[in-house]
């Protein structure tokens, strides 16, 4: 009895880390979505529609980035479609057309909330250690209107020899379907280098409006973390319940009449039933006696 009540409480503690996930993944520091690592440039709502880098910031911080294996965070908070991804090799990009595709809106097309983890193809063989350049995602999502909007985001960096790269690059797989339960994927493939495009800007299905923000960034992806963690927990708890209760049904079992089975009891009595003679009364006897 008292580990089904404690398997009980899990359960309910599982479910109410499920209504968690549902609710508190948003952030007041960024848009839809932004870069985790490299850092992007500081956001405001008044310049993350404004191409390229919906930032007020030029480049500022530089971010130690591999020539070799690198890798991009993404963080988001709205679902959001049509991700591209580009990089331009200038100093201080000015518009879109000083960007080249690495990942094609097609490969992003539909991105749930949470956190995504996308490879870099390396760069080409000119650009070496010190060389310079910015990440651009572009995207849209609805936030802050109830229709949708082309929002943009830059993270600066430098790029290092990878042997004099030591950072922990805090990328993974993690992200929030609309029906709450958490899903995690496989890390995809970076595309090669193209000619710049532009994200689509045909119409998308968009569930729900925008705008209720309140978490960090770098909150929202360990939020996505627990609620996957959660999830797998539910799974568990489900499992053991579920096995506990064939143990306390086989443990009555074992303390019933005679000690064994219900099903055995049952043969029992046939077997009895059908062994020795056979007796009858006569009643007629009985009468005239």
């Amino acid at each position: 009895m008292h580990a089904t009540l404690s398997t009980l409480a899990l359960l309910r503690a599982a479910a109410l880390n499920g209504q968690v996930c549902a609710q508190s993944q948003t952030s007041n520091d960024m848009g839809p979505g932004a870069m985790m690592w490299p850092t992007d440039r500081p956001w405001t709502a008044d310049a993350d529609n404004i191409a390229p880098c919906g930032s007020p910031s030029g480049p500022g911080n530089r971010t130690d980035f591999p020539l070799t294996g690198g890798l991009v965070a993404l963080v988001y908070q709205k679902e959001s479609y049509n991700v591209q991804l580009g990089i331009s090799y200038k100093d201080n990009p000015q518009s879109n057309d000083d960007f080249s595709v690495l990942i094609t809106p097609e490969r992003m097309a539909d991105i749930n909330p949470g956190h995504e983890c996308v490879p870099i193809p390396n760069p080409p063989s000119d650009i070496t250690a010190g060389s310079k350049a910015t990440f651009q995602i572009k995207y849209i999502a609805q936030f802050d209107n109830p229709f949708n909007q082309t929002f943009y985001a830059c993270a600066d960096i430098t790029y290092v020899a990878p042997t004099d790269f030591k950072t922990t690059i805090p990328c993974f797989n993690a992200t929030l379907p609309k029906s709450g339960a958490s899903t995690t994927s496989d890390t995809g493939t970076g595309g090669t280098s193209s000619p710049t495009g532009a994200a689509s800007s045909a119409p998308v299905p968009v569930p729900s409006t925008g705008g209720d923000k309140g978490m960090s960034g770098g909150a929202i992806a360990g939020t996505v973390v627990g609620c996957v963690v959660g999830v797998a927990l539910l799974g568990a708890v489900a499992f053991l319940w579920r096995r506990s209760q064939k143990l306390e049904h086989k443990l009555r079992q074992s303390r019933s009449m005679r000690g064994v089975a219900w099903e055995d009891q049952f043969k029992n009595k046939k077997s009895t039933a059908g062994s020795g003679p056979s007796i009858q009364m006569d009643n007629r006897n009985a009468t005239s006696n």
